[in-house]
């Protein structure tokens, strides 16, 4: 069993039975009330997110959660297509797990996934992901009043704030948690 303070990010915990992802944990101190920590959490069975309060006395179960490697193999209207990487077994996620992620994934990536009891849960992406521009306009002289900022789209269909010497067919590098530009490659 598991206390508050053994709590922390990207832990999958057990509530009510299902797997909890810990998104985000603050802890709170209010005088001789005790310490409380608020946490955001997702239900990775629903997809689901609640925010739930953990006072001193509460226990709780880790999930026995397993981490495998998945290539990414192709998407369609049955959901998002992925093969183990030691198995070689194919696997599909749907939609709603994926969510925004989806603006990150190129054929033939290999992303790390969690399982829960076997099954497939959710998917972790690189701190970084390179994409290919497909459309950018071009830079106007003279409209650097502010950052000089410009908006291209992607491969993938994600538009990301540039600099304005970015340009169609480069590629560039994206931070997924942000969804904004990093550098060029």
């Amino acid at each position: 069993m598991l206390h508050m303070s053994d709590l922390k990010k990207e832990m999958v915990i057990l509530l009510d039975n299902e797997p909890h992802l810990v998104l985000d944990t603050e802890l709170s101190k209010r005088g001789r009330g005790g310490s409380v920590l608020r946490t955001k959490l997702k239900n990775l069975a629903r997809g689901s997110y609640i925010d739930r309060n953990f006072r001193q006395g509460d226990k709780f179960e880790e999930a026995n959660v397993t981490e495998s490697f998945a290539q990414f193999l192709y998407a369609d209207d049955s959901g998002y297509h992925f093969m183990d990487e030691k198995t070689f077994e194919q696997f599909t996620l749907d939609e709603d797990i994926i969510g925004d992620k989806r603006f990150y994934l190129k054929e033939s990536d290999v992303l790390r996934i969690l399982l829960y009891e076997g099954e497939p849960l959710t998917l972790t992406l690189p701190d970084r992901v390179r994409l290919t521009v497909t459309s950018a306009p071009p830079a106007v002289k003279g409209d650097t009043v502010d950052a000089a900022m410009k908006t291209v789209t992607t491969e993938t269909g994600l538009e990301v704030e540039v600099p304005m010497f970015i340009e169609e067919g480069e590629e560039i590098q994206v931070d997924p948690n942000t969804g904004k530009y990093v550098s060029r490659r």
